[in-house]
């Protein structure tokens, strides 16, 4: 999974590039995901008013299915974490475009300069990997014109990808780092159950293992 956030300045056009690419990476037969972060949520009267309700009423997630596709509204708050949010919601994406997020110093940036709107770069040079600008910056980093779509899908679909942990704990939403010692008692553990079952694949190249211990405190009452 590869994740690239585009920033910049409102009317740098953030929005045209990321929908282009979007088409353009799919034509290239990739599974593409878009984020698009909201600073203060989304406004209410964007959400179909029987998916507010249910919503409100508590329910932890909604589902709108129609001829024309699927949303899922969750309830479930996972903060601004965008990576968190990727593995959680969106596992089947091959590449993830995120629109906005400057905050987010884990991803890699991608900033969009304007002439006349915003010509100054305020990203870090840690978190910066290119630059999609309609004048030239001068700056030493890969720079592409906002119309040099296919080059710019090029360079995200070649960007080395984030090598992934062999096996992750999460713990009531919160990832728990693994020494490589503890990753190798886990997987050597896990597997060796896992095989031992009927029908298993010969070769699966993921395994998940889901333990919800919310009745423990009726269990002990």
């Amino acid at each position: 999974m590869r994740i690239f956030a585009f920033v910049g300045s409102n009317r740098s056009g953030k929005t045209a590039i990321v929908q282009k690419l979007t088409g353009e990476l799919k034509r290239r037969g990739y599974r593409v995901s878009v984020i698009k972060r909201h600073a203060n949520g989304s406004k209410q009267e964007e959400q179909e008013k029987d998916t507010s309700l249910y919503l409100e009423a508590g329910s932890d997630s909604v589902l709108m299915y129609s001829p024309d596709g699927t949303t899922v509204f969750y309830q479930k708050k996972v903060g601004m974490d965008v990576e968190k949010i990727s593995r959680e919601f969106l596992r089947g994406s091959d590449i993830i475009l995120v629109e906005g997020a400057v905050a987010d110093d884990k991803l890699k940036k991608i900033e969009v300069l304007r002439k006349g709107v915003s010509e100054k770069l305020s990203c870090s040079p840690e978190e910066l990997i290119a630059v999609v600008s309609d004048f030239d910056t001068g700056k030493d980093i890969p720079s592409f014109h906002p119309e040099d779509t296919e080059k710019i899908a090029g360079f995200l679909e070649n960007y080395p990808l984030k090598k992934e942990p062999l096996i992750r704990l999460d713990i009531d939403g919160v990832s728990v780092p693994m020494n490589p010692f503890v990753q190798k008692i886990f997987t050597g553990t896990i597997t060796g159950m896992v095989y031992s079952l009927e029908g298993i694949p010969e070769n699966p190249g993921c395994i998940t293992l889901s333990l919800s211990r919310k009745g423990k405190k009726d269990e002990n009452t």
